[in-house]
């Protein structure tokens, strides 16, 4: 039963654009808040019910007594009754029962092609009704017998449905991996309605999800390449039916993304090897870059979608793709004829597959249409230009002048994919995946940038953020007395929506899923929000000065002395709260320098080495994980810890890196996040290992401890404290029972509670200075990468060479290939890492590379012309500009003698 959609009624309210936008001198009358428009919509909807489509997402509404409904978008059946418990029609699938039949039907040798049609038809029809029963696949591949789910495993044995689809991808017909791929596809397009409530109901997804040739379908689907067939798996209408199974599992699976059972998954998918993980994650990527692809050969060739609008040929459902000739070349049906091109002992399957249960015709020329998309601009004399792996890296990098207009017109644009719900429910999926990676631990954990797509950097990721950040105002704002007030202004912002309308709550942006941006992609929104918070204040500030007559100022400027470099750069911040977004400038009193870069950042490495002193009180340093961490007794003056969170908030706003040593729950209480025991266990790992043995003891070796729900700490000059941990903890004994409890508390003693004001003073100096949403896009891993830049074990000094820039010489060439700048390499290359990291505090005024990679780092080197080409000066640094200025000299040795004696030996504006 298709939905039956009906228009929303006009609203009868008396508003109008004209008069909403007048503004009224008299006090209005006070009225209640119309809602007209809700009111008609519930009265002529009151007999439909409305859901989520278990595949896709989408909002839909359906009459009260349907049995089913099918979803416009991704034409999936949605039953509201289907019993999953029931008993499987045929023998559950397994590698043993599976190569019997095989064994059975191929025992005797082949006559002919009709003869192993006729041999394996008991294979195809058992395969076909096997992988078509929903119940069947749930209930197969179990490793036991179990019937509630558990957090630890999916109760599947892996290995053994990839030993299946090999051996059916290794028969000497396709017909049986046709038909397994077909019931399969059959099965997806009708589901449940509240399929991904109950983790239970999941397994037969997961079965689906590890057939290990997905990836084909997304790769090899050049037309060119076609006579080149060199397995089962590369034949374009296996291709297609990999195709639809991957999506439509990947719409489930997101579906359970808000759900208790997508916890389970999660937990599942956590508990997978790190190769098998990072498969999972590189495979939904790649469908990501798929459906991504077209919009970028799109933003390349205009032409190709002036011609896509203009076509009259079939469209699909989430974007104008023009229709393609290859289904009437080849056809998906099982009855159409051999392509010459085909392999000889790949034997097309006969039509005993019904096309109700085999994939729609539509859904097949989706497949073709995106994965032959690039033919359709092969011939364009305006085909997109290679792209450079560094630049997708890091979309912020610097660009040469003739190609910065060409490289922004290649931008995709969020109109074009915001209503694409492959997008969205991949996302959802490999958001999942995100949360199983928090779940592992220690070297099986895989690195955020794993999860990075690069082709999202060839997103307008700037207008993905303003769109985004406009739908959560325009959220937070639901509540408006005026109504239709917040209506006018919802459509000038374009995010207005009718209730339960097919685009409500279903416009993707990638800002939603930050995990798909990289990090330079995060920096330059950052630097984004940045700005034109600053530019706001500078024009508030101008505005301010007209009315008070007063000088503008449009920065933020610290004046400190060297000496009381933490109490005047205190008094700075707390006398100037509104001028914290302002760029900053610094000023060492009574010392000479105009601030470009260079002060600044000296005086954020001085009030760090000042804050971060044992001497402050405020930090302590753990010895078994070389971190500080807070101290649970504090100084008395919770001001300091202010100062610190405003100091790391300004350090963002200003791209300054500083030398931090702290752990990932520091960077989480900044972002809000949750902090547990995996966190103590970094900061306190011999505390931790201790801790945790209290689970492996008997309730007798427990009772031996005598242990109380309380503490005992000391502070920096050895008095001794203690704390209870719950009411009345010092006369509570910890046993078997409650041991976990014991742990937690003490735990979070450590982490939280035993230093609550240090912590929330500390984060609101943060949020006073860094409060956009343009912040809640990084992850607690990347904000570490952001204030402490990378610390790389060692520097790839080839690439830093290739970025370094010249001045001095008659042209770059000739700079590269004078003594001294080779002296200079060679010099950097023998240095150990810690002298690399003092000659690049020397150069840069810090010792980190940028969070981006060493690749990103502006160096540029000076000649300092010498008469006769010999000079006993040292070496000069400007900090501000990241310029070395060397002097000529007349041998290796002299030139590394003078750079040594620079680095080590020079502070400030001046030698010491």
């Amino acid at each position: 039963m298709n939905q039956a959609s009906t228009q929303p009624p006009k609203t009868s309210s008396s508003w109008k654009i004209l008069d909403i936008l007048k503004i009224s001198s008299s006090p209005k009358q006070q009225v209640s808040p119309s809602n007209t428009a809700l009111d008609l919509k519930a009265q002529a909807d009151k007999s439909k019910n409305v859901c989520k489509c278990s595949c896709c997402g989408s909002v839909l509404t359906f009459p009260e007594d349907a049995q089913k409904f099918s979803c416009p978008h991704c034409h999936t059946t949605n039953l509201l009754h289907l019993d999953l418990t029931v008993e499987p029609p045929v023998h559950l699938v397994s590698l043993k029962y599976v190569k019997m039949l095989v064994d059975q039907a191929l025992e005797r040798p082949i006559e002919n092609s009709r003869d192993l049609h006729d041999r394996l038809k008991p294979v195809s029809d058992y395969l076909l009704q096997a992988f078509g029963s929903m119940a069947c696949i749930n209930q197969s591949f179990r490793l036991k017998k179990q019937r509630r789910p558990h957090y630890s495993t999916a109760n599947l044995n892996y290995e053994e449905i990839r030993q299946v689809f090999e051996l059916l991808a290794s028969l000497p017909s396709r017909r049986p991996l046709y038909y397994a791929l077909s019931g399969a596809c059959s099965c997806l397009k009708r589901l449940p309605l509240h399929l991904s409530d109950d983790p239970r109901h999941l397994s037969w997804v997961m079965v689906l999800f590890e057939i290990p040739f997905l990836s084909k379908a997304l790769t090899n689907n050049d037309k060119r390449c076609q006579h080149r067939i060199g397995s089962m798996v590369e034949v374009p209408e296996i291709q297609a039916l990999c195709y639809e199974i991957l999506k439509r599992v990947l719409g489930i699976i997101a579906q359970a993304e808000t759900t208790l059972a997508g916890n389970y998954v999660a937990s599942w998918f956590s508990k997978r090897s790190h190769d098998k993980f990072l498969a999972k994650v590189e495979l939904i990527n790649l469908y990501i870059t798929f459906h991504l692809k077209k919009y970028f050969y799109f933003a390349n060739n205009p032409q190709l979608a002036r011609r896509s609008s203009s076509s009259g040929h079939h469209r699909s459902v989430s974007g104008g793709i023009p229709e393609t000739d290859h289904r009437r070349k080849n056809s998906g049906s099982p009855d159409a004829p051999v392509s010459p091109t085909d392999n000889t002992h790949l034997v097309k399957p006969t039509p005993k597959v019904s096309r109700s249960r085999s994939v729609p015709q539509a859904h097949d020329e989706e497949f073709f249409q995106y994965s032959y998309l690039k033919d359709e601009v092969e011939g364009m004399d305006s085909l997109f230009p290679p792209v450079n792996p560094q630049l997708m890296a890091n979309p912020s990098s610097p660009r040469s002048k003739g190609s910065k207009k060409k490289k922004s017109d290649m931008k995709v644009r969020v109109h074009q994919y915001s209503s694409n719900y492959h997008l969205r429910t991949a996302s959802g999926a490999l958001s999942i995946l995100m949360k199983a990676n928090y779940i592992r631990y220690g070297e099986n954990k895989v690195p955020v940038h794993t999860f990075y797509n690069s082709l999202v950097d060839y997103v307008n990721i700037k207008l993905d953020f303003d769109a985004w950040s406009s739908k959560r105002k325009s959220s937070s704002s639901e509540n408006n007395a005026e109504p239709a007030l917040q209506t006018v202004i919802d459509y000038i912002h374009g995010t207005n929506h009718a209730p339960f309308s097919e685009t409500a709550g279903t416009t993707f942006y990638f800002c939603q899923y930050p995990f798909l941006i990289s990090l330079g992609g995060k920096i330059a929104i950052l630097e984004y929000e940045a700005r034109r918070q600053m530019e706001r204040k500078a024009e508030e500030a101008f505005i301010n000065s007209l009315d008070r007559r007063i000088t503008l100022d449009v920065y933020f400027r610290v004046k400190v002395r060297r000496e009381r470099i933490v109490q005047d750069s205190l008094r700075c911040i707390q006398l100037n709260p509104n001028n914290l977004k302002k760029s900053l400038r610094v000023q060492f009193i009574n010392e000479p320098g105009v601030d470009a870069g260079g002060l600044k950042k000296e005086w954020f490495l001085l009030l760090t080495r000042a804050l971060f002193s044992p001497n402050a009180g405020m930090l302590s340093y753990v010895e078994d994980s070389n971190l500080l961490w807070f101290n649970v007794v504090p100084v008395d003056n919770f001001e300091m810890y202010y100062l610190f969170g405003a100091i790391l908030g300004l350090a963002i706003y200003n791209s300054t890196i500083l030398d931090l040593k702290f752990p990932i729950a520091m960077y989480k209480i900044l972002l809000g996040l949750p902090i547990g025991l995996a966190d103590y266990q970094e900061i306190f790992p011999m505390s931790a290992r201790n801790l945790f043995r209290l689970r492996e003891y008997s309730a007798e070796e427990i009772e031996a401890l005598d242990l109380t729900f309380e503490v005992c700490y000391s502070d920096l000059f050895g008095n001794k404290f203690t704390k209870e941990l719950i009411p009345g903890g010092s006369n509570v004994n910890v046993d078997k029972d409650n041991r976990e409890l014991y742990i937690d508390k003490y735990a979070r003693f450590f982490l939280w509670d035993g230093m609550n004001k240090q912590l929330c003073a500390f984060k609101g100096g943060f949020s006073n200075v860094v409060d956009g949403n343009a912040f809640s896009l990084f992850s607690p891993e990347e904000i570490q990468l952001l204030l402490c830049g990378s610390d790389e074990s060692k520097f790839d000094v080839d690439v830093l060479q290739s970025v370094t820039n010249y001045s001095g010489w008659p042209s770059k060439q000739e700079a590269v290939d004078s003594a001294t700048v080779k002296w200079f390499w060679e010099y950097v290359s023998e240095l150990t890492y810690k002298q690399q990291k003092k000659l690049l505090l020397f150069i840069t005024g810090s010792d980190r590379v940028p969070a981006t990679g060493i690749q990103n780092l502006t160096l540029k080197i000076s000649r300092l012309r010498t008469p006769g080409g010999d000079s006993e000066r040292l070496p000069v640094a400007h900090t501000c500009f990241n310029e070395l200025a060397l002097y000529d000299y007349n041998s290796k040795s002299k030139l590394a003698d003078k750079l040594g004696k620079a680095v080590n030996m020079s502070a400030g504006f001046g030698i010491k």
